[in-house]
């Protein structure tokens, strides 16, 4: 029977007696029919994000990417991560490309935080204009047929700290903002990019800062290209490639680096100007060259020989 039929039954009856008996009735199959439908009436809630998510080789991304049930790749993990927060790398696996759009830090320490992209690109960045992304302990694989390793094109700042960026046939680290950032490169090794190990341009104002950087067997080894590009290189060693230093129509300072083993160690073109001061160029085909109005300026402490061909210096100054 029908509960439209129990109703219609209950209010043709008139004794307080067989009220009460259709009232329980009524009560009885609400009860019933409310717990038959429960599962389709409450709708789970959204789950929140953390500031702290986890990824492992063996997680699964349906999870909630806490550090008992982690997630498997760096996409979910920071989907589930609130802006600012961090993501935390368990143990050494491939993590798959991932797209960042806030503010968040990726670390890894003690394990391979892997990153393997045999097409497009392992990393791309485009936040916000306040926020700053970290990269700790990343090692980006292009496998000889990705493009480019890390593509930055918006935020305030880009950190990559004790990584390796390698086997793409475009730029490792491609840092092109179209607003006004900054690179912090330290302890990280580029190698086999087939145009740059570390690429510094955009339409923007972009700022690097880069420290115990290896920059070998590219293209260029590490390249700053723009007008409104400025580039500071200390104790790095860029050797093995086509060009180990260069700059176009940009600013750079190099000091207290060993720059070997390239076909050109250090060059300036397009009006760019290369500063550079305690280090070592040697072993090149050409130890440094100016073109097309560039400039290589020395502090007169370089120790430049057992080149091919030293080169010729635009200028010498005296240290302040």
């Amino acid at each position: 029977m029908t509960m439209n039929g129990t109703n219609t039954m209950c209010a043709n009856r008139q004794s307080a007696r067989h009220g009460r008996n259709c009232g329980l009735r009524r009560a009885t199959l609400a009860a019933m029919l409310g717990i038959a439908l429960a599962p389709w009436l409450s709708a789970a809630p959204a789950q929140a994000q953390a500031t702290r998510s986890y990824v492992s080789g063996t997680g699964r991304d349906s999870t909630s990417c806490t550090v008992s049930a982690p997630c498997k790749t760096l996409q979910a993990a920071l989907t589930a991560t609130t802006a600012g927060g961090e993501i935390f790398v368990l143990n050494s696996s491939n993590y798959g490309a991932v797209t960042i759009n806030k503010a968040v830090t990726i670390t890894s320490e003690g394990a391979n935080a892997g990153i393997l992209s045999p097409s497009g690109v392992g990393i791309t960045i485009s936040a916000g204009s306040s926020d700053v992304v970290n990269l700790r302990g990343v090692d980006i694989d292009g496998g000889g047929s990705g493009s480019v390793g890390i593509q930055f094109t918006s935020g305030q700042a880009l950190i990559i700290q004790k990584s390796v960026v390698r086997g793409f046939t475009s730029s490792g680290i491609n840092f092109a903002p179209g607003g006004s950032s900054t690179l912090f490169v330290s302890d990280t090794i580029v190698t086999n990019n087939a145009s740059n190990g570390i690429l510094v341009a955009g339409s923007g104002t972009a700022g690097g800062a880069l420290s115990r950087v290896t920059a070998t067997a590219n293209g260029v080894g590490i390249f700053a290209s723009g007008a409104n590009v400025s580039v500071t290189v200390t104790d790095t060693i860029a050797g093995n490639n086509n060009y180990g230093i260069g700059a176009s129509a940009s600013a750079m300072m190099v000091r207290n680096s060993t720059i070997s083993n390239n076909a050109v160690g250090i060059a300036a073109d397009a009006s760019s100007i290369v500063r550079v001061g305690q280090s070592t160029i040697t072993a090149n085909g050409t130890g440094w060259q100016a073109t097309n109005g560039g400039q290589v300026v020395s502090y007169g402490n370089n120790n430049v020989s057992g080149n091919t061909t030293d080169g010729t210096l635009t200028a010498t100054v005296s240290l302040q």
